[in-house]
């Protein structure tokens, strides 16, 4: 499965990090969201002038093998 997903500039907007003190932007909390929700995969985070802009993911599937088709 892979996805791309595009961001756009909400840097006013903040989230807070499991109350860690640390204010995330919107783009940061998405990069998070994005590693925890991937088992199996990569998250590649694309910058522009420091600005995250596009957070591209894919992900494995890894399939078990049916003992019965050898």
């Amino acid at each position: 499965m892979n996805g791309r997903k595009f961001l756009d500039d909400g840097s006013s907007l903040r989230a807070n990090n499991a109350g860690s003190g640390v204010a995330l932007t919107a783009q940061e909390q998405a990069v998070l969201d994005t590693i925890r929700a991937t088992p199996f995969g990569t998250v590649e985070v694309v910058l522009h002038q420091s600005r995250i802009v596009q957070v591209v993911k894919t992900e494995k599937v890894k399939l078990e093998s049916d003992p019965q088709q050898r």
